[in-house]
């Protein structure tokens, strides 16, 4: 069957916007890998009917789908999927928020329900409670970011593991429930993740089994207190500090968010104009460190949340100091009344300096209160020849080229800092900036964030930056790291060629659920066996 035959199957569901190939193109190619794939057309369905209707035309057919909420999986392959020929199914229209349960503490609701809508939501019905930020931005879908095992700085760092309960669409239209849900347990099943029997919510998560429509997720209450403590760190305490931080985070537990330490790289970046950035190659070390010593910025800074009843704040607050002191010249505490107090006499000096750093770190704050904004967006832009947008960013349509690396690291000292000093080797000697952010998950795992941006309209820079990324990938397994997430080249690239019983069993459940292989194919899993490929002399082509 033809495309636009295949797609007028489709214009059979009542409501359901189609778009064609052309359309869907014209929408969804844009990304910020600089890669390409082939889209069929694109679904926009609004109700989970819609998206079972879907699913029974295209087993009918043999029509390949591949499913996102918002899209904006920026850095990792944005829209695309993962192989070619694929009808994508747009869920960012299906926005209900179903249920917010403020005495549980819960929000019941659809993938295209996106920060900036729950927080909306919050400030409008007056909720005490923050939104799962991240550093992605308002635009970005609360499920999809669960659903890829993103974590934020809010004490719910870990959001997959705050999600309580879903409800998918399977392969074959069928709606999957909980072992709760189908014994009639709907109010257990929204406050106890694990069910009972075997736990299966879980494969849904990084995965192609099927189409998850809504979720429900574990939702912060609003501190008492908030605040931030700040140290400057110089490198030859980096591996004490990391030890540090290991025993905070074990002590403090929830009352601290993720904490963050940041190089000089990734501070400049957030601190210092666009155009100290060159667009081709990378900004002369010495010169860096110059405008770094200049602006107070030190080799690493590590920002830590604070989210405390009221009359624990001050114990907390002496017991950082304390813990920092003998490793860190300056400290800092910010809390919002202080920042504000500051905001108001900078005023009458605008043409300060200082007022860049201290709005960009209000704009942090603002993210360790569960307010949505685009604090880190500008850091995709940084090779971009284009202007910085003033508001309404999206790295995908203004031209922006970013791919993420991002290893999880032990909270070690002496493995953190080997890996951290690898990264700035490899990345230098490629002429990609070295900007690199590690974030406590837990008390004994960071995950490193590490954004490769180059100009996306150079063509030696776009094959640049993928050798800067495969020079990490193998140094980080050398040191018995992987990353967490990977973009959609590296997936295929990986998936296809290995073979191992976790891999298989993988593969058998997807064929179990889904013979005919429609949902996502490729989407971290192999499209086939390669024993199979292999003996029948073919190359995984889909």
């Amino acid at each position: 069957m033809s495309t636009p035959q295949t797609l007028s199957s489709f214009k059979e569901i009542e409501g359901l916007e189609v778009l064609d190939q052309a359309q869907a193109h014209e929408k969804y190619h844009r990304n910020t890998l600089g890669t390409s794939r082939i889209i069929r057309g694109a679904l926009r369905p609004r109700r989970t009917e819609d998206v079972q209707k879907i699913v029974v035309i295209a087993n009918k057919h043999n029509i390949k789908l591949f499913a996102f909420s918002t899209g904006h999986n920026w850095g990792f392959g944005s829209s695309l999927p993962t192989v070619d020929d694929c009808v994508i199914v747009d869920l960012s229209g299906m926005k209900r928020i179903v249920e917010f349960n403020e005495a549980l503490g819960y929000v019941t609701l659809e993938p295209g329900v996106t920060q900036q809508d729950l927080y909306d939501y919050i400030v409008k019905n007056n909720l005490p409670f923050m939104v799962p930020t991240t550093g992605a931005g308002p635009t970005c879908s609360i499920i999809g970011n669960a659903l890829e095992r993103g974590y934020g700085l809010t004490p719910n760092i870990d959001h997959f593991a705050a999600m309580l309960a879903l409800e998918a669409v399977l392969p074959n239209g069928q709606i999957y429930r909980s072992s709760f849900q189908e014994f009639g347990a709907g109010r257990s099943d929204k406050i106890y993740k694990w069910k009972i029997g075997p736990y299966l919510d879980g494969i849904f998560s990084q995965s192609n089994y099927g189409i998850v429509t809504q979720a429900t997720i574990e939702i912060t209450r609003k501190p008492e207190h908030l605040g931030q403590f700040i140290a400057f760190i110089d490198q030859k305490n980096f591996q004490k500090v990391v030890s540090i931080v290991a025993g905070v985070k074990e002590r403090f537990g929830t009352m601290i968010g993720g904490v963050n330490l940041m190089n000089t790289h990734r501070l400049m970046a957030m601190v210092e104009k666009k155009k100290e950035w060159q667009v081709n190659g990378i900004v002369p070390e010495q010169h860096l460190h110059e405008l770094a010593k200049k602006r107070g910025i030190p080799d690493w800074a590590v920002l830590i949340g604070i989210y405390t009843p009221k009359e624990l704040m001050s114990p907390m607050k002496k017991h950082l100091f304390k813990e920092f002191g003998p490793y860190s010249k300056h400290k800092l505490f910010l809390t919002r009344g202080r920042l504000s107090f500051i905001e108001k006499i900078l005023k009458f000096f605008p043409k300060l300096w200082i007022n860049r750093t201290i709005n960009t770190i209000d704009l942090a704050f603002q993210i360790l209160e569960g307010t949505p904004n685009e604090v880190a967006l500008p850091l995709a832009y940084l090779k971009n020849p284009h202007p910085l947008p003033d508001k309404n960013r999206h790295p995908d349509y203004d031209g922006c080229g970013l791919l993420w690396y991002c290893p999880l690291v032990p909270v070690d000292g002496s493995i953190a800092e080997k890996f951290t000093h690898g990264v700035k080797e490899i990345c230098v000697s490629e002429e990609i900036e070295p900007m690199i952010t590690l974030t406590t998950i837990s008390q004994r795992c960071f995950a490193s964030n590490i954004p490769l941006v180059f100009n996306r309209d150079d063509k030696e820079q776009c094959e640049r930056v993928y050798r800067c990324f495969n020079r990490l990938m193998t140094f980080a397994q050398e040191l018995g790291l992987f990353p967490d997430r990977l973009d959609i080249e590296t997936i295929r690239k990986l998936y296809d060629t290995v073979d191992a019983p976790v891999f298989d069993l993988a593969l058998k459940i997807k064929e179990a659920l889904d013979p005919k292989g429609i949902l996502s194919p490729g989407r971290y899993m192999r499209v086939k066996n390669p024993r199979d490929a292999h003996s029948k002399g073919d190359n995984n082509s889909v």
